[in-house]
Formats: structure tokens, sequence, C-alpha cells
């Protein structure tokens, strides 16, 4: 009997990030100008929210070697996020700072998580942002920490 991957592999010539996701995303957009990809769980139209994947490196400058914490806390300061977790880490060799945060999604009317990670190699900020409604929070964070930890950073 075969085994069925769980997985499957992207990866975005824009974010110079490759990593794996549960069988199911997909490559929802990239965007050549601001360096990122953006991958979706369940684009089909039913009710059911899913999950989507941002990827992205940003440039910093060269001097500027604590660039991922900086952008960590700025994101964690933003108003009417709460902070979950955190904690440093390192991925692909980097040096980085992983964060979940909570907050209510004033749109959609629900409440989200956001499972962050920042990583910086050199001048390059290596961003992978998680979203979930927190109501599926045991059914995606499992998956986000398994894509973080598979994340290769790409710099040809």
């Amino acid at each position: 009997m075969r085994h069925m991957p769980a997985y499957i592999h992207h990866f975005s010539w824009h974010s110079k990030i490759s990593l794996e996701l549960p069988i199911g995303f997909e490559e929802q957009d990239e965007d050549p100008d601001s360096n990122s990809a953006i991958y979706a769980d369940d684009l089909d139209d039913d009710d059911e929210l899913g999950a989507k994947v941002l990827t992205k490196a940003t440039a910093v400058p060269e001097q500027q070697h604590d660039a991922y914490r900086l952008l960590a806390l700025e994101s964690a300061e933003v108003p009417e996020r709460s902070v979950e977790a955190w904690a440093e880490c390192t991925i692909d060799g980097a040096p980085a700072v992983q964060q979940t945060l909570v907050y209510e999604q004033q749109d959609l009317g629900i409440q989200v998580v956001r499972h962050e990670t920042f990583a910086q190699l050199g001048n390059i900020v290596f961003s992978l942002i998680f979203l979930a409604p927190a109501a599926r929070t045991q059914e995606y964070l499992p998956a986000f920490d398994h894509a973080a930890h598979t994340a290769r950073f790409v710099l040809l």
C-alpha cells in the first residue's frame, strides 16, 4: 500500500522561500513588487473559512542584524493583538522569532490566529505569516509549525 503524502512543497522565486504546506493549499498570488507569495487553503466557494500563508523577503540595512526581532515586535504591538506565544529559534540556520497572536478580524467578525516567523540572513528578513480562524487553531497550528520548520531560504 502506497503512503499518500500529507504535504506538498511550494517555492516562490519572489519571496525566495521554499516550504511544505498541507495538501489543499494552493498558490493564490505572487507579487514581484513586494517580493511576496500568498498560498491559501480552501479556495472553494463554500462557507467555511480556511487559512492563508504569506511569504515575503524584505531587504534591510546591512548593519541591522536584529531587524527580524524588530519586525516581530512591530507586529505584536499592533493594537488589539494579544501575544499567545513567543520564542527565539533557528530556521534553516538563520536566527528567527516565532510568535502566535490572536485578534478580532473586524470585517469578518471572527477571532483570528496569526502565527508568524521572522528569520534573517544577512540583510534580508524572511517573513512567514500564517492566518486562520481561531476556531480552527487546533487544525492549523501543527501545519503552520511544520511549514515554518521545513522553510528554506534560497539566495541565488
